[in-house]
């Protein structure tokens, strides 16, 4: 004969159980979205790293006389004593 008591017990057992599924599930899904924005943020990093080094050649290039000149010529400037012709 089964005891009162005993399925009360199983009641408990089977709601701990159910309890700890729950909370394990619910970890799984903490721990994937964690992966996602560690992801995101890696990604964001790489196109950061990208731009600092696309503007630390852009710094040096305009320190050189010779980029600086070509981008003068670019705007149409002379040196004095220099004639523009235009096409």
């Amino acid at each position: 004969m089964e005891r009162p008591i005993y399925r009360f017990l199983h009641l408990v057992f089977a709601l701990g159980l159910v309890h700890a599924l729950f909370l394990l599930a619910q970890e799984g899904v903490r721990a994937h979205e964690l992966a996602q924005r560690g992801a995101r943020l890696e990604a964001e990093l790489r196109r950061a790293e990208a731009r600092v080094a696309e503007l630390r050649a852009w710094l040096a290039a305009s320190q050189d006389p010779a980029h600086l000149e070509a981008l003068a010529r670019r705007l149409g400037m002379v040196r004095q004593g220099e004639i523009l012709k235009r096409r």
